[in-house]
C-alpha cells in the first residue's frame, strides 16, 4: 500500500482517459493529492522562445492539432485542445505550473532543444523567479545540463540513465531505470549522498517490489504513472 510518506512523484501528473498527461489539470490534481511527495513533467522551447510543457516534439499526439513545438509560438500552440472534450486545457507554460502555491517537489525534464544556451538561459530567467519551490531538473541532455550546472551550482542537476553504467557522480541525483537498479548502484550513491529517483513504477506490484529489494534509503524516490487513483488507494 502506498503510503503520504512514501515518495512518491507523479509522472506526468495525474492523467486518465479525461485528463490528459502534462496538463495543468494532471499537475494541479498530483499536487493536491496526499499521497504525492511531488510531480514530474517535460518542457520545452518555443519559436518565440516560451517554455511550454509537453513530452513530445510534436503536438500530433497529446491534442487536436498537428505541428512541431520548436516551430510554433506559444499562441499558435494554444490554439489546440490538450485535454479532453470534457476538459479543454491549453499547453501551459512553465510558470503557469511553478505559479501552484505548493511546497511539493517539481521533477523537470528538460527535452533536447537545438540550442542548449539559448535554452538554458531562459529556464534559468524563470526559475529565478521561484526560489522559493523545490526544483530538480533532469534530462538525458548532459550538454544543457552542465551549462545549467556551471552558470548556477544551487540547482538540483541530475541525469536520466537507461543503463546500469554509471561513470560520473558529479551530479546531485540520478535518475535511473527501474529494471538496472542493483544493490551496487545504491551503494555507490548512498556513500556519495546522492538522491535517486526510479523510473517508472507503473503499477502498485512494481512499487512493492523495489520497496522490498530496497529497504532504509531515506534518498529513495518514485515515479510512478499514476493513471487512476486506484494505485494510490489500495
Amino acid at each position: 500500500m502506498v503510503k503520504p510518506m512514501d515518495k512518491i512523484i507523479a509522472h506526468r501528473g495525474i492523467y486518465n482517459s479525461k485528463i490528459k498527461e502534462n496538463t495543468y489539470l494532471a499537475i494541479f490534481n498530483a499536487i493536491n493529492n496526499k499521497y504525492i511527495y511531488g510531480v514530474e513533467f517535460d518542457i520545452r522551447l518555443t519559436k518565440d522562445n516560451k517554455i511550454v510543457v509537453i513530452h513530445d516534439k510534436t503536438i500530433n499526439r497529446t491534442s487536436n492539432g498537428i505541428g512541431i513545438v520548436e516551430n510554433m509560438t506559444l499562441k499558435e500552440l494554444q490554439k489546440y485542445n490538450f485535454g479532453s472534450k470534457d476538459f479543454y486545457q491549453t499547453i501551459p507554460t512553465l510558470e503557469k505550473i511553478l505559479e501552484i502555491n505548493t511546497n511539493k517537489l517539481f521533477l523537470i525534464e528538460i527535452k533536447a532543444s537545438n540550442n542548449s544556451k539559448l535554452f538554458s538561459k531562459i529556464l534559468l530567467d524563470v526559475l529565478d523567479k521561484y526560489k522559493n519551490k523545490k526544483i530538480y531538473l533532469t534530462s538525458f541532455n548532459k550538454e544543457i545540463l552542465n551549462i545549467i550546472r556551471n552558470t548556477n551550482k544551487n540547482i538540483n542537476i541530475g541525469l536520466i540513465y537507461l543503463t546500469n553504467n554509471i561513470n560520473s557522480y558529479r551530479y546531485s541525483f540520478y535518475v535511473l531505470y527501474d529494471s538496472f537498479i542493483s544493490n551496487s548502484i545504491i551503494n555507490n550513491l548512498l556513500n556519495r549522498n546522492k538522491k535517486i529517483f526510479i523510473w517508472t513504477i507503473s503499477n502498485l506490484k512494481e512499487f512493492n517490489n523495489v520497496k522490498k529489494r530496497i529497504t532504509n534509503y531515506k534518498q529513495l524516490y518514485y515515479i510512478a504513472n499514476i493513471k487512476e487513483d486506484y494505485f494510490l488507494s489500495k
